[in-house]
């Protein structure tokens, strides 16, 4: 991990993070995405400078608490197990997690409860009560990425996966496929920003150029 100096941001993302959130390169630098713009936005605005750092996701909490990266805007307090160890900027970005197929046969289930076979889901993540429930039940085909969990689907490996709304629309919008939604399930939320406590930056300026990024965002 790079070290901290006081004129520098480091911004955390991961494989775990998909576009249109980051774009990386075969050596996974960041090259584009709603993080890297966001980071190109915070630097000018405070005068600073910025890297991006790729973080393990399963490290991102011990990181941010040791002070290795400052800021990861891909969270939401629910999914930290100690929010408090942590500053938070509000929602940045907003998406909703919804189940997906490409059968128009499985476009027409209306509820959780008619699905029978095992779902699509990204390895490590927990989801809505409703969702957890429907895995308990059928079971779950645990992927590395959405890109992968988007390609398996494309395969016909699982016929319903659960999904970032904005992440399929990217992905499919480039291959011209129809997608279509599952049940009337819909997980709306927002991604906030987790600062680290010993990130090197005046706080209050840092959290009121961020609510000016989701201004310009939304």
């Amino acid at each position: 991990m790079p070290l901290a100096k006081s004129n520098e941001l480091r911004f955390a993302y991961g494989d775990h993070n998909s576009p249109p959130y980051i774009i990386v390169d075969r050596n996974k630098e960041a090259t584009g995405g709603l993080l890297l713009d966001l980071a190109k936005f915070i630097s000018k605005e405070l005068g600073l400078k910025y890297t991006m750092v790729h973080t393990p996701r399963i490290r991102l909490e011990e990181l941010l608490k040791k002070g290795a990266v400052d800021i990861y805007c891909n969270s939401n307090k629910s999914w930290v197990s100690n929010p408090d160890e942590f500053y938070w900027s509000e929602g940045i970005f907003d998406d909703a997690n919804l189940l997906y197929t490409l059968t128009k046969e499985h476009s027409r289930i209306e509820s959780t409860e008619e699905i029978v076979s095992k779902i699509g889901t990204i390895k490590g993540f927990s989801y809505h009560p409703e969702i957890e429930k429907l895995i308990d039940r059928v079971g779950r085909h645990d992927l590395k990425s959405h890109e992968k969990l988007l390609r398996f689907l494309q395969l016909g490996r699982v016929e319903i996966i659960v999904s970032s709304e904005r992440v399929l629309k990217y992905y499919f919008k480039s291959l011209n496929t129809p997608f279509y939604s599952v049940s009337r399930f819909r997980d709306e939320f927002s991604y906030a920003c987790i600062i680290s406590k010993k990130a090197k930056v005046n706080i209050n300026l840092l959290l009121a150029s961020l609510k000016k990024f989701k201004s310009k965002e939304n």
